[in-house]
């Protein structure tokens, strides 16, 4: 196959096992293998900048992989330099949590900085408290840029969130993370916006790409790309869309393909 000339991969369950902090010593290896090959090795993340795993935000801190899609495309930097970015408008996240909080759902602002929780009660408030970027503030949206919100919205009332959507004017979309959560961003807001963006921005024609994936939120991302890599434990949709398919990340998934394909 035609060489790449940057590869996106996906955190949590391609790069790192969520439930169990594990990176294995082949993620590093494979990124270093990259770069001796001047191919980029870039983050496509759902989560917010500021929310990255402590063992990832290490290799982009060390400039092994700084250039990073997060916040499902809303944000996107490479190193220091922000290649574009896509905040809510204020007048919407006011009108969005408003009827949010009638039906008694939480709702956690991302942005580049942190993740802000609208009350101090509550699931999000467990889970997230232990993020270093983990803040209290329900009006933090009026003074801070917020480029996706976090709803823990469950499925059995997926209809009504669609409803508050449709009230909106059709301006936004979720992507559902969780069986009782939520990504909420623009409507034509994906990691696919945040890579055309970023290859634009570099002069690198999308052809000349890879992406790695695990989840619905990847979707897009493979549709987008010049060859997709799906994880053993992929969901249904996306193996469907890859052109490969890997083992999963305790089985060196993402060293092993590279290997496979010729690329390292």
């Amino acid at each position: 196959m035609k060489t790449p000339k940057i590869i996106f991969f996906d955190i949590d369950e391609t790069l790192y096992r969520k439930s169990s902090n594990y990176l294995p010593e082949s993620v590093p290896a494979a990124i270093r293998a990259l770069k001796a090959r001047g191919i980029i090795p870039a983050i496509a993340t759902g989560r917010g900048y500021a929310a990255l795993p402590p063992r990832i935000a290490q290799l982009v801190a060390a400039g092994e992989m700084d250039l990073v899609i997060s916040c499902n495309g809303q944000y996107n930097r490479y190193g220091a330099r922000v290649l574009s970015e896509h905040p809510l408008p204020v007048a919407d996240i006011a009108s969005l949590i408003a009827a949010f909080r009638a039906r008694d759902w939480e709702y956690t602002f991302v942005s580049e900085r942190h993740m802000a929780a609208g009350r101090s009660r509550g699931s999000s408030h467990r889970v997230l408290q232990g993020y270093p970027c983990y803040t209290v503030a329900p009006d933090y949206y009026r003074e801070h840029a917020v480029h996706q919100l976090v709803v823990l919205a469950p499925e059995a009332e997926e209809a009504a969130l669609q409803a508050i959507l449709a009230d909106h004017g059709g301006r936004y979309r979720t992507v559902r993370s969780h069986a009782s959560a939520v990504d909420l961003l623009h409507a034509d807001g994906s990691k696919a916006r945040g890579i055309r963006a970023v290859c634009a921005a570099l002069g690198i024609d999308l052809a000349d790409t890879m992406a790695f994936g695990d989840e619905l939120n990847d979707l897009e991302m493979f549709k987008t790309v010049g060859y997709g890599v799906a994880m053993g434990d992929a969901v249904p949709e996306l193996r469907a869309l890859a052109q490969y398919q890997t083992g999963t990340v305790e089985e060196d998934g993402i060293y092993n393909a590279l290997q496979h394909l010729g690329i390292i």
